[in-house]
C-alpha cells in the first residue's frame, strides 16, 4: 500500500471512519493470524487472537502518533496479545518450528524434505519436528519469543526491537541465550533427546 494513502487511512479511520479501518487491516490481518498461529500454535486460538488484535488495534489507532511504521505498531501488538495468552494458559501449549500453511504450502525450516529423499529420511525429519516441538515448549516465553520472532518469522533486529520495545544490542543478547538454550535442551540425556540428538551426536563424533 502506498505510503500516502495508508496515511489518509489511518487519519480516516482515526476519525471513526469504519471502511477505512477495514482497508486498512485488510493489508495486515493476513499477517496478524499468521504471527498468532506461530506463537499459538493453534488454529481456534490464532483465529481468536487475531480477532482481539484487530479490535484493540481499532481501540488504539487514536493513540498512533507514527513514530514507528504501522506495521511495526501492529506486530507488537499481535505478539502482546499472544503472550498474554500464552501467560494465561493453565497448561503448556506445543510451539513448533515448523507449520505448514496449506494455503500458501509453506514449510519452515527444517521440514524441508528434497524429492529424492527415501522413506527413512522422511520418518526421522518427522521424528525431528516433534522432538523440537517438544524442546520449544521446555523454553522460558521470553526464549520462545525470540525463536518465534527471528528463526521462524525471520523478522530484521530492529524489528524485533520495535515489536518488543527493546534496544538492538538486547535482542542480539537474548536471542543468543534463547539459541543456546535451546541448543541445551535438545543435548539432554533424556527421552525423546536421548534416542535422537544425543545418540545422533555420539556417532559424529566416533566418525
Amino acid at each position: 500500500m502506498h505510503e500516502d494513502k495508508e496515511l489518509q487511512l489511518i487519519n480516516d479511520a482515526k476519525h471513526g471512519d469504519v471502511n477505512a479501518f477495514e482497508v486498512l487491516i485488510s493489508a495486515y490481518e493476513k499477517k496478524i493470524y499468521n504471527i498468532c498461529l506461530r506463537m499459538l500454535c493453534s488454529e481456534p486460538d490464532a483465529y481468536d487472537a487475531a480477532q482481539e488484535v484487530c479490535i484493540k488495534i481499532w481501540k488504539q489507532l487514536y493513540h498512533f502518533k507514527g513514530d514507528s511504521k504501522l506495521s511495526t505498531w501492529i506486530y507488537r501488538i499481535a505478539t502482546n496479545e499472544c503472550l498474554d495468552k500464552l501467560r494465561k494458559a493453565k497448561s503448556k501449549r506445543e510451539i513448533s518450528l515448523f507449520q505448514t500453511n496449506e494455503k500458501d504450502n509453506e514449510v519452515w525450516v527444517i521440514d524441508k524434505v528434497c524429492e529424492n529423499e527415501n522413506v527413512i529420511s522422511i520418518i526421522e525429519n518427522k521424528a525431528l519436528q516433534e522432538i523440537l516441538k517438544q524442546a520449544m515448549t521446555e523454553l522460558k516465553e521470553e526464549h520462545r519469543t525470540m525463536i518465534v520472532l527471528r528463526d521462524i518469522n525471520a523478522y530484521a533486529y530492529d524489528e524485533i526491537a520495535a515489536i518488543l520495545s527493546i534496544s538492538l544490542g538486547t535482542v542480539k543478547s537474548r536471542l543468543s541465550r534463547a539459541r543456546l538454550a535451546l541448543k541445551k535442551i535438545l543435548q539432554q540425556n533424556k527421552e525423546p533427546y536421548k534416542s535422537f540428538f544425543v545418540k545422533k551426536g555420539s556417532e559424529e563424533g566416533e566418525q
